[in-house]
């Protein structure tokens, strides 16, 4: 490992070890306050650098009372940058789920228990695409959402948030860390072209379902990745060498059932990806469909709750 990999790497985890995952309403404390002068901050300790030299070279009065009071200016806006963050109060709320390759939105409340207002605090995070600024008036709070991005299925932890402020002037840098014990959950991202609705499956019982006279016969259509093999149209298919899927039409609001072992040629992701897929677009149709999972089994509904239950069980997919 290269020396400036192996530093980030031992700051990271000195980082890691001061603000540990926390649960509840943080408080900021002076502890965990770090400053450090700016860009324009360097400049104007230039100029009373340079001053004050001046001033013991030449001895002059007037130079030592500007150069101390550019030092004392300096010292005013350094307690004040610090002031703006210390004791603010930070919790974060639940996040609505959202799909993979989405942003997720955590609300997060900023409490002022002071009167004096701050001004300019910043909340972002490694994985947050921009940072949000906010103002805060005395003895009031404000919700902010923190976008971060999400890159795959399962339970999201909130990132490590960083808070800083240059308020009032800029001269200084203040930041703190946060951490919350915190997940949300974010559902694996629907196949974009999902072939049709599957006719078979797994019923209640575990027995396979087959084509009742209530099913009609509709057709032809070229086979597609993940399709099942009992689908195939051997006889259509040898005469136009290609591989012909026969399509059945089931009456409206037919009980569907969705089973992860049923789809073929795919891996455990792209399955779980059009399952979703195919719950959506039953849950848009108002048809009633069950999920069989090789962990579970959901029985045949519909609605809100269902759907929530169903993505839930895609997202938690071992």
């Amino acid at each position: 490992m290269s020396l400036p990999l192996a530093i980030q790497a031992r700051y990271q985890r000195w980082i890691a070890e001061r603000h540990p995952p926390e649960s509840g309403r943080l408080r900021v404390r002076h502890q965990r306050l770090y400053i450090v002068p700016s860009l324009y901050g360097f400049g104007f300790a230039l100029i009373a650098l340079t001053m004050l030299v001046g001033a013991l070279n030449y001895q002059v009065s007037l130079g030592f009372f500007f150069a101390f009071l550019l030092i004392g200016i300096a010292h005013a806006i350094l307690l004040r940058t610090y002031a703006n963050l210390l004791g603010v109060h930070i919790s974060c709320g639940s996040a609505v789920s959202v799909f993979a390759g989405e942003n997720i939105y955590f609300p997060l409340t900023l409490h002022n228990d002071k009167k004096q207002s701050r001004f300019g605090l910043t909340l972002s995070s490694e994985l947050s695409p921009n940072a949000v600024m906010c103002d805060i008036a005395g003895l009031d709070h404000v919700i902010v959402q923190l976008p971060v991005i999400t890159r795959q299925r399962g339970r999201l932890k909130i990132p490590r948030l960083t808070l800083k402020s240059t308020a009032p002037i800029g001269f200084f840098r203040c930041w703190t860390y946060l951490q919350f014990d915190y997940q949300a959950l974010v559902y694996p991202q629907p196949e974009s072209d999902p072939p049709p609705f599957p006719e078979q499956g797994l019923l209640s019982d575990g027995k396979k379902m087959t084509h009742s006279g209530n099913d009609d016969f509709v057709g032809l259509r070229e086979f597609q990745r993940g399709d099942a093999l009992h689908d195939i149209a051997w006889k259509q298919s040898a005469r136009t060498e290609q591989i012909l899927i026969r399509q059945h039409q089931s009456p409206i609001g037919a009980t569907l059932w969705l089973n992860f072992d049923e789809i073929s040629h795919l891996g455990t992701e792209a399955k779980l990806s059009r399952l979703c897929a195919w719950i959506l677009q039953a849950e848009a149709a108002n048809r009633p469909y069950g999920l069989a999972l090789p962990t579970q089994k959901i029985a045949p509904n519909v609605g809100g709750d269902h759907l929530h239950r169903c993505l839930r069980a895609l997202a938690e997919h071992p």
